[in-house]
């Protein structure tokens, strides 16, 4: 813990164990290669002790270990290179998993979890580590620092804080292929009302030079996936079967997430979370649990969203917005929920609700959801102390957002935490995403169904996930055939397989407007463009005016006699100073 792992390699042909914290350190750089399995190892021994901090921001719970749990913790100015592939992914679990898929759903928090921290902003107030003085915004708007949740560097390093607002693009590391299975326990303190557990993976203020993509999260006794603050974007993960929430983002996030799909199962929520609460996503805009904050902080929490799939069984809610969230988010589907698709809080001045109204903070936009559950489901709940159910759900309406059954199949079934019946998230096919619902951000990959998976072909999760192993995708790939060029006029998005039907006739034409045989519906220009047969004179006040012409050619008589040299007054064939003499002579008289 105290030295860090270096600058090194993990190769796929050992098994590492995380035995306690181990730090990558700044300035090293950590790469694991392809097919690698790092174990986390449990915690022996745990002793907890409350006590009281200073200005009335709660309590501490620290926790000491004879032997503590496993965990991997990339600092600030370090750098994780965790590059795994659909063939050989990189596998994150606890010591003593048999890593063949047998290990229950049910198994959480058997290590640590995976954290990376960086240096770009945060909305939280400066907190002094030491306690000693009150947050604040003593550096400056996007600038506090915070701590990993549930973790805590036993040396006095502070290698577990991350923001300061000091490399907001910076990289702190390449995320591809990961498997983190069965973690999340407390490493050390953290502040009383927060969660006492780690989650499978942290994000704390990482730049956008940071990649994360082709993730599964399974199984962790709180969090899969939380981002705290930064500009890091986000692409196909899948965040299943937590005690808490299988996505939440606070802290001023300002990234992209595209292509998510959470699960979660009521019947595996924490004890002390109720099963109806356990969030697929919780969406804040602070921190709501930590002490240094002010939900009204800025920098906003504004992340670009898209094509999310949050599917569960019979939670209320499958999304929570609250604590002044912000951002876009478009083209997603909720499946399998009792109450509503989303909720909407408005308990503060400056909740959820208020981040969506326009009159208000006007900062979250929910566009074009597709929402299923159980009867009288609706697209959103108001649940606050002012009575706006009516106005919400009528700016849902506007957004396009509406109950509709979408998916192939999205009814799942788990019996003593094993996976007992597969699912197809895919949506139908007949469900495409109008141009106006388009996303906006040019970060987004631009898509034209909704949800995390493209109709037609296989989930991006199969074939290398261990959920994908133990039976999740039921469906079918089949390989519809169809015109697949891209530029003939029966393209079809959906084919896989080329039939030889493309043609390029139907819909060819002209497509220059100024054309005289200009065609509005042509697709495809075939060269028969002209400007002859209705050119001529278009200017209404000319002798020669043509009113069968659409195209100007430059003939236009302005008068019987073409004035050549309108600046020879005199006539005398060239422009003088006796012309200009003449002018001023005149010059101011009226007409």
């Amino acid at each position: 813990a105290g030295a860090g792992v270096g600058s090194d390699v993990w190769t796929c042909d050992h098994h590492y164990v995380l035995q306690g914290e181990v730090f990558v350190n700044p300035g090293d750089t950590l790469r694991i290669e392809p097919g690698t399995v790092v174990l986390g190892a449990g915690g022996e021994g745990r002793i907890e002790n409350l006590m009281d901090i200073p200005f009335a921001f709660g309590s501490i719970n620290t926790v000491s270990y004879g032997t503590m749990p496993g965990a991997l913790i990339v600092s600030r100015g370090a750098f994780l290179d965790a590059q795994g592939t659909a063939t050989c992914p990189i596998q994150f679990s606890f010591l003593g998993d048999p890593l063949d898929g047998s290990v229950g759903l049910d198994v959480r928090g058997m290590w640590g979890g995976l954290a990376l921290c960086g240096a770009a902003q945060t909305n939280t107030l400066n907190l002094d580590l030491s306690f000693a003085n009150a947050p604040s915004f003593t550096g400056g708007v996007g600038s506090g620092e915070d701590l990993l949740e549930g973790v805590v560097d036993v040396t006095g390093q502070q290698r577990h804080v991350y923001g300061g607002n000091t490399d907001p693009h910076g990289a702190s590391g390449i995320l591809r292929h990961l498997s983190i299975r069965h973690g999340s326990t407390n490493l050390g303190w953290n502040m009383s009302g927060n969660g006492q557990e780690t989650d499978l993976l942290q994000l704390g203020a990482c730049g956008s030079g940071t990649v994360v993509e082709h993730i599964e999260l399974l199984a962790s006794a709180d969090d899969g996936l939380h981002i705290f603050g930064g500009l890091v974007e986000v692409r196909r993960v899948m965040s299943a079967f937590h005690a808490e929430d299988a996505f939440e983002s606070d802290q001023g996030w300002q990234g992209v997430g595209q292509h998510w799909f959470g699960l979660q199962d009521t019947a595996l929520a924490h004890a002390s979370n109720p099963p109806g609460r356990s969030f697929v996503y919780d969406a804040e805009g602070d921190d709501f649990e930590e002490s240094n904050m002010d939900p009204s902080a800025e920098p906003y929490c504004t992340p670009a969203m898209s094509n999310l799939t949050m599917v569960t069984n019979g939670a209320d809610y499958a999304a929570c917005y609250h604590s002044l969230p912000g951002g876009d988010w478009t083209n997603s589907i909720v499946h399998g929920v009792s109450d509503a698709g989303i909720e909407i809080q408005h308990y503060l001045s400056c909740d959820g609700f208020n981040a969506i109204m326009p009159s208000q903070y006007g900062i979250l936009t929910l566009r074009n959801w597709r929402v299923c559950g159980e009867d009288e489901v609706i697209p959103g709940r108001y649940n606050g102390n002012y009575g706006a159910q009516e106005e919400l759900s009528g700016w849902l309406a506007d957004s396009g957002n509406v109950v509709l059954e979408v998916l192939q199949d999205g009814d799942f079934a788990l019996e003593g935490g094993v996976l007992v019946e597969g699912l197809d998230p895919r949506p139908s096919a007949d469900q495409t995403v109008t141009p106006h619902y388009m996303d906006l951000d040019d970060r987004l990959e631009v898509t034209s169904y909704h949800g995390a998976f493209h109709p037609v072909l296989e989930p991006w999760f199969a074939g290398w996930t261990t959920l994908d192993g133990m039976g999740l995708f039921s469906g079918e790939v089949v390989l519809t055939e169809g015109c697949t060029y891209d530029f003939a006029c029966n393209y079809d998005p959906l084919a896989l397989v080329d039939d030889g039907s493309c043609e390029r006739e139907s819909c060819a034409g002209c497509t220059f407007q100024l054309a005289c045989n200009y065609n509005p519906a042509a697709l495809l220009d075939d060269g028969s463009c002209t400007t002859e047969g209705c050119s001529g004179c278009t200017w209404t006040g000319a002798e020669n005016y043509d009113p069968e012409a659409t195209l100007d050619d430059g003939t236009c008589l302005m008068g019987a006699v073409e004035d050549v040299c309108p600046a020879d007054l005199n006539e005398d064939g060239e422009v003088t100073s006796v012309d200009l003499l003449m002018l001023l002579s005149v010059y101011g008289e009226p007409c």
